[in-house]
């Protein structure tokens, strides 16, 4: 069955019933009937590939998906891929660049000159900043070398590339609410794999 862009394909183990374009699900009374909603906090492993099948990301024990659904901490088609599945359940989902992280914009890709770059660190051509101390809320991949210093990218990893999530879903726990002010979750964290 194609899994057509932004459209899970759902896959749950013994008996499937077709429910709707590209997705399929289990029919057996007896599974635990616990289901993704707002709230539910989940712990989830993945494999992202691109449009080629190259994996890009991985899950590890160490760096599971872990986050609360609905609370805006994930992109919002793969929040509604997610919504209504259960523990137990593998996902595909493949998202395109105007769903995941938008299209590649050149006006983010410019020059920084030496001055402006990380003093006494060895600036090299795939390397990743963080400007100002903010490590992981933004970041600008190095891209090229020039006379006077460095050519960054700002675009996300994936901007312009359509993106496929392979997920099993390995817990649900309804109505788990943060804190008031704050967002209790774990964001994913990109992994590079051999």
């Amino acid at each position: 069955m194609p899994t057509l862009p932004g459209r899970p394909r759902l896959i749950r183990p013994e008996t499937t019933r077709d429910r709707s374009e590209g997705v399929a699900v289990n029919n057996r009374e007896d599974r635990p009937m616990t289901q993704i909603a707002p709230l539910s906090e989940i712990t989830a492993e993945y494999v992202l590939t691109d449009e080629d099948g190259e994996r890009l990301a991985a899950s590890t024990p160490e760096t599971m998906l872990r986050y609360v659904h609905g609370t805006g901490q994930m992109l919002p088609a793969l929040e509604d891929a997610l919504e209504g599945c259960r523990a137990g359940d593998t996902l595909s989902v493949t998202l395109t660049p105007e769903q995941a992280y938008g299209p590649h914009r050149p006006e983010l890709v410019f020059e920084a000159v030496r001055e402006n770059l990380p003093p006494g660190q060895q600036i090299r051509i795939g390397m990743t900043l963080s400007p100002g101390g903010q490590r992981g809320k933004f970041s600008l991949k190095v891209v090229g070398l020039t006379e006077r210093g460095a050519m960054l990218d700002g675009n996300h990893p994936l901007a312009g590339r359509t993106a496929t999530w392979e997920i099993r879903i390995l817990e649900v726990r309804q109505d788990r609410r943060p804190p008031e002010g704050e967002l209790d979750y774990q964001p994913i964290r990109w992994v590079e794999v051999e």
